[in-house]
């Protein structure tokens, strides 16, 4: 059986922010379009809190990824 691997949520984290910085898009605009608070995007890119499986689905949705790049 193989081993479980574990979420490193703070590569999650800096996985999303990473498709926000990068693209043509505003933290501003990610947030509203989220309906989140611009400080939690920038939480992600400190690593210091973790997108919701929400926020993972928006983002994927936005940026036409899978789910799993982010998670990855």
């Amino acid at each position: 059986m193989n081993e479980l691997k574990r979420l490193n949520k703070t590569q999650v984290a800096k996985n999303a922010y990473r498709l926000i910085a990068g693209s043509e898009y505003t933290v501003e605009w990610i947030a509203l379009e989220l309906q989140i608070s611009e400080r939690a995007i920038y939480y992600w890119q400190e690593g210091k809190r973790t997108p919701s499986m929400d926020n993972i689905y928006g983002l994927s949705q936005l940026f036409n990824v899978p789910m799993e790049s982010i998670l990855a």
